[in-house]
């Protein structure tokens, strides 16, 4: 009797422990599936009206991007002519020059003795010549008077032109000593400033070295290329807008000229543009990247630069479309960096721009937008 009660305990013990454990599974089970109900709530994306922003339309002009540089309307290469020693040197770099100022005196002794033997040959041969024109006229005389015969006289004729070529001759010797002689001095072909001095006293110089470079600073203007299939963007007056590589400055300029034809290697055709307002010259070879501007305006839509995504690869933008997140790829068709806008093209007409940046995970999911 006392083992069926012993045994009939310890099964009452056992079943107590198994419901015990049932119940524990069944509310552990309960708990799990507590969250799945509540999946759908936190599937839907909440955002305040500051996060979003309503495009507005509005009108662009047509751009067409440029690369290029600032160069001096006026320089100059300055080479020495001759092969001589330099014996004085009156020009320093950073220095304003003005023009026919000497600049470098070479040593030119040689070319000074031939202008001095070309003076005297032209001397003497127009001595001969004076000489036979005083014999013809002489000789004129004594024909009319019938002293002479006209054979005679004819040939004094001849001898005076034969002298009078002569003396044309020496002439021009002349002129080519005179030449070499002034190419000793060498003087400023232009006023300007000169940026490159490559010469010292005492240094021998061969002809055909560049000894100075000389730039007007006072006069610059823009030199730049674009794609030959973008021609049709080139007019004579057509207005740019550029930016000086290390100055965040937009400066404007018109367009003065332009190549008649495209370069054979880099198929691109080179223009040059007129300021509208002075350049320092310590922009002189700095890198330029603009835009022409058409006449013809684009319209589009205008939403905050730094809303856009991958502005410079694949523009995008997030946006709520029908109370879902949307991924929209949109066209750029002009930045303004000083108010932070663009004008895209892209978007529907009921879209609302996101400052906010999601995943491609959120793309469909809904929204839900607080007043607060």
């Amino acid at each position: 009797m006392h083992l069926k009660a012993t045994l009939l305990k310890t099964h009452l013990s056992t079943s107590i422990r198994i419901t015990t454990l049932c119940v524990c599974i069944a509310l552990s089970a309960c708990s799990k599936d507590a969250p799945s109900k509540a999946l759908p709530e936190n599937n839907k994306i909440e955002l305040i009206q500051a996060d979003l922003i309503q495009f507005k339309n509005g009108n662009a002009v047509e751009k067409t991007a440029f690369t290029g540089t600032i160069r001096a309307v006026n320089q100059s290469s300055i080479q020495a002519q001759v092969t001589a020693t330099a014996t004085t040197v009156n020009a320093e770099v950073g220095e304003t020059v003005s023009k026919g100022q000497v600049l470098v005196r070479l040593n030119n002794q040689d070319n000074v003795a031939r202008l001095a033997q070309a003076q005297a040959n032209l001397n003497s041969a127009q001595a001969q010549a004076n000489q036979a024109k005083s014999m013809m006229q002489r000789k004129k005389r004594l024909l009319d008077q019938g002293f002479i015969s006209k054979v005679e006289f004819e040939q004094s004729e001849l001898d005076y032109k034969s002298q009078l070529e002569n003396a044309r001759a020496q002439q021009a010797n002349v002129n080519i000593a005179q030449k070499a002689n002034q190419d000793g001095v060498i003087t400023s072909p232009i006023n300007g400033v000169i940026t490159k001095r490559q010469v010292e006293p005492g240094q021998t110089v061969a002809a055909g070295q560049t000894i100075f470079e000389i730039v007007d600073i006072n006069e610059l203007e823009l030199q730049a290329k674009i794609p030959s299939d973008a021609q049709s963007a080139l007019k004579i007056g057509q207005e740019v807008e550029f930016n000086i590589q290390g100055n965040s400055q937009k400066l404007s300029a018109v367009i003065s000229r332009i190549s008649p034809i495209a370069d054979l290697n880099s198929r691109q055709i080179e223009f040059f543009a007129k300021p509208s307002s002075a350049i320092n010259s310590l922009s002189i070879g700095a890198f330029v990247d603009g835009n022409i501007l058409s006449a013809q305006q684009i319209s589009g839509q205008i939403i905050p630069l730094d809303s856009i995504v991958n502005a410079t690869t694949q523009p995008y933008v997030w946006v709520v479309r029908q109370n879902k997140i949307a991924k929209v790829n949109i066209q750029i068709l002009e930045q303004r960096y000083s108010d932070n806008s663009a004008i895209v093209s892209g978007l529907q007409s009921n879209d609302v721009i996101s400052r906010i940046r999601f995943t491609d995970q959120d793309i469909h999911k809904d929204v839900i937008i607080s007043k607060n």
